[in-house]
């Protein structure tokens, strides 16, 4: 996956918990250092840091994926993710039959949630 593609993710991904940027860069804070001398100032430079690599075409992937890692494992996004069906990015098809499956199934959400509301 490309750096736009997986911050994008990550994006929506906490957007679905319904995290901001600080609740992010407390939690990967949390799971990426394990001994910090001065944490209040090393966490508040982490969250700077966080914001330029969620923006920036330069963050490199592997970065991003860790990241990505780290959310999906958290207990607060397995459980919002327990009961919601979710896109999960696959090599085995093409980008474009990817993209066509992903409309349907966002097609599908929609009217189910119409349903679900009564219209």
């Amino acid at each position: 996956m490309e750096t736009k593609e997986l911050q994008n993710e990550i994006k929506s991904d906490i957007s679905s918990i319904n995290w901001k940027i600080p609740k992010l860069a407390e939690v990967l804070f949390v799971a990426l250092h394990d001994e910090v001398i001065n944490e209040e100032n090393e966490q508040k430079r982490f969250y700077e840091k966080l914001k330029g690599q969620l923006k920036r075409e330069s963050t490199p992937p592997d970065l991003l994926k860790n990241y990505l890692r780290i959310i999906r494992e958290h207990p607060e996004y397995e459980k919002a993710r327990a009961f919601k069906p979710h896109h999960i990015p696959s090599n085995c098809i093409s980008k474009s039959m990817e993209s066509e499956l992903k409309n349907i199934s966002e097609s599908i959400t929609k009217k189910i949630k119409r349903n679900e509301q009564g219209f």
